[in-house]
């Protein structure tokens, strides 16, 4: 990098930094609603830290013992390995203690996100501009204020998708990502596609491996973990992915006829289109941005801090077609700028305090034309991404 792009890397880094530290001292409370409306700043950490003290005293790490080792906390609901390991390894420390450690890790990780994506990059001219989706993407405020998982996820995706396209064992990232969180599997098609099928077959025993000795011992749990698979319609306004706002559309507001058989034709056809364009396409890129997307236009729960998950789509979009500061604003590029502005930045929830007093409320408590546009943003930045995708492989296979 010349002088002047070192500059502006500093200072987005530094930018970073002071985003993450409002972020984690609540002044920047009003732009989420994970934050307002909430129990309140570690309350997911304190989900694996308390599954962990559970395990020390020998009880279930999915047994709800709110307030017993934190001040509170959300029920435990991944496989059981992050809480009789990371869980059992973070009550050496306070709670609080332990998740300021756990906010360090995450920095770590996103430091070795960026040195790894100025290795991909195919001109160093365009790291500049692939860093911005790891220093500047509000999601991840919310992440770390939670104390979620889901970027350490993000990262293990990221290491094996640097491993698929570097041809190294970073692929192999992807054994640990299941028993991090399930919903990594979306995106087993792309490594079946690629010929991966030593690291699926790996994939499956890690899960066995690191989930049988639990379930033999605690046979209950089997069944309270399966919870998190049964299918469940709603909305409210912790929720931003397209099926919570085809809930709000299609049941809420309009009152479509078989709204359910409506959802699971889309959801059919949009997988056959995702698994179709993954095996047409040579670009591992656009298939890890392909199954990502549709994540977030199927699963019942999409959180804000999920949308982490596509800051690698973004840096890898980035660092291997070619975006730099001189070319950033054509038309080649705006629908890409578009879906990142979209993804990347708050939702309209802190506009209720222009409108009302005793806020803030739940958005789905307001009016249509505002829980409309609220739970449509983001996922619209998906939609974008996801047809912009779609047509680039589409010209990639006429070329």
């Amino acid at each position: 990098m010349n002088k002047r792009n070192k500059t502006i890397f500093v200072l987005l880094v530094l930018s970073h930094l002071i985003l993450v530290i409002l972020a984690l001292t609540s002044r920047l409370d009003c732009f989420f609603n994970d934050a307002s409306l909430r129990k309140g700043k570690a309350a997911d950490f304190f989900a694996v830290y308390q599954a962990g003290s559970n395990m020390l005293e020998g009880e279930s790490v999915y047994l709800d013992n709110e307030g017993e080792s934190t001040p509170y906390s959300y029920p435990f609901r991944y496989l059981p390995f992050t809480g009789y390991t990371i869980g059992v390894v973070a009550n050496i420390f306070s709670p609080f203690t332990a998740y300021y450690v756990w906010i360090l890790c995450c920095e770590i990780l996103l430091g070795i996100n960026i040195y790894l994506t100025w290795k991909l990059c195919k001109k160093k001219s365009y790291f500049l501009i692939a860093s911005i989706p790891w220093l500047l993407f509000t999601p991840y405020l919310i992440e770390v204020f939670m104390g979620q998982w889901t970027f350490l996820l993000t990262s293990l995706l990221f290491y094996s998708m640097y491993g698929l396209l570097k041809n190294s064992k970073f692929l192999y990232s992807f054994l640990i990502t299941p028993i991090i969180k399930p919903n990594a599997l979306i995106i087993a098609p792309l490594f079946l596609r690629h010929k991966k099928i030593q690291l699926l077959f790996l994939t499956g025993l890690s899960i066995l491996f690191t989930s049988i000795p639990y379930f033999l011992f605690f046979k209950e749990d089997v069944g309270v973990f399966l919870r998190n698979f049964q299918d469940a319609w709603y909305s409210h306004g912790g929720n931003l992915g397209f099926k919570s706002l085809y809930y709000l559309v299609a049941i809420k507001y309009i009152s479509v006829p078989w709204p359910r058989i409506w959802f699971f034709g889309f959801m059919l056809v949009t997988g056959l289109l995702t698994l179709y364009l993954t095996f047409k396409s040579k670009n591992k890129v656009f298939g890890f941005t392909l199954w990502i997307c549709y994540y977030f236009l199927i699963y019942k729960d999409v959180w804000e801090h999920h949308y982490v998950l596509l800051m690698p789509a973004f840096a890898l979009i980035i660092s291997q077609l070619g975006l730099y500061i001189k070319n950033l604003l054509t038309k080649k590029h705006m629908l890409i700028i578009l879906s990142f502005l979209l993804i990347a930045l708050p939702t309209i929830f802190p506009l209720q305090y222009l409108f009302r007093d005793n806020v803030p409320i739940e958005p789905d408590e307001l009016s249509a034309f505002f829980v409309i546009p609220y739970h449509s943003i983001k996922i619209l930045g998906v939609i974008i991404l996801y047809i912009w995708t779609s047509v680039n492989i589409k010209n990639e296979k006429e070329r």
